[in-house]
């Protein structure tokens, strides 16, 4: 098949890769137009057309439903493949190529359909989520299913669990194209849907007045972006890594040093990896050291 990538992410790169050592032919890729970044809001643009161009993969950057059209049509796409493009497409574009359009959504569904899948499935204990390979139709992650493959996320932050489902994806696209090939026909979503909605900052702040187990998801969905952070001698303290501790006393009390062992309001957490304002990431211990703390100190 002739095919056409849309993403404005990195998380498409295994993809890309298999599809261009794959017997079908990648025409391009579809990404959104350069933008301002960085401090200085210099126009650039997103590292995955960069990637593309590392590839020699022709590159269609489309603000608009016309441009969609425009790039399918120059590029006589068969199929179009995403993930984490970032854009709703209207029913004209995706009747175009002969195929339609498959997407990549990380989450089993409907469960945790919408921005962000993969956060929203760690800050509410799920143990499992998955890879939902699917036919793009002009609602919200509501398309018919190809496939689902499951993965046990219980122990990982957000960043991990992407890293993992971007090469299950590409190999979840191997057996969907197969699939199309031999005309399987995808099945209706079925079962209670959820929305992942979009993380806002004022929510990735810790509460310690909350229990113990909810703050050591927060910092596992929230890492390695946007961050979980906690206030400590008027500086923001980006939390990174965190167990949990059976220990107890008063919420944001430091109760130990040796392992850093900060209370809850039901038992308490033991920080591994902090991120201080304006430094690096580093061990909790290194933190310590350098910011002379004491036992008895608070957070927040």
């Amino acid at each position: 098949m002739k095919v056409l990538i849309a993403s404005s992410s990195l998380v498409a790169q295994p993809i890309t890769e298999w599809l261009l050592n794959s017997d079908h032919k990648v025409v391009g890729v579809l990404t959104a137009p350069d933008a301002a970044k960085g401090r200085g809001r210099e126009i650039a643009e997103n590292t995955f057309a960069t990637l593309a161009r590392t590839l020699q993969v022709p590159v269609f950057k489309a603000a608009s439903s016309e441009e969609i059209r425009k790039a399918i049509q120059e590029s006589e796409a068969e199929i179009v493949v995403t993930a984490a493009y970032g854009r709703l497409i209207r029913k004209r574009e995706l009747s175009q190529p002969k195929y339609g359009w498959l997407n990549i959504h990380f989450s089993l569904l409907p469960r945790w359909r919408g921005a962000s899948p993969i956060q929203r499935s760690i800050q509410h204990g799920d143990a499992v989520t998955g890879v939902t390979v699917f036919r793009l139709d002009e609602g919200l992650d509501t398309g018919p299913i190809y496939l689902q493959q499951q993965y046990d996320i219980s122990s990982l932050n957000t960043g991990e669990v992407l890293d993992v489902f971007a090469k299950l994806g590409a190999l979840a696209f191997i057996e969907v194209l197969k699939d199309i090939s031999n005309e399987s026909t995808p099945i209706a979503q079925s079962g209670e849907a959820s929305l992942a909605r979009k993380v806002l900052k004022e929510e990735t702040e810790i509460n310690w007045h909350t229990e113990a187990a909810f703050n050591e998801r927060k910092i596992r969905a929230f890492t390695p972006k946007p961050g979980a952070w906690t206030n400590f001698g008027g500086k923001r303290l980006r939390i990174e890594k965190a167990r949990l501790s059976a220990e107890s006393g008063s919420p944001g009390t430091i109760l130990k040093l040796d392992p850093l062992l900060v209370a809850c309001k039901e038992g308490a957490i033991e920080i591994l990896s902090v991120c201080p304002e304006g430094s690096r990431s580093m061990d909790a211990q290194d933190w310590i050291r350098g910011a002379r703390i004491s036992s008895g100190a608070s957070f927040g």
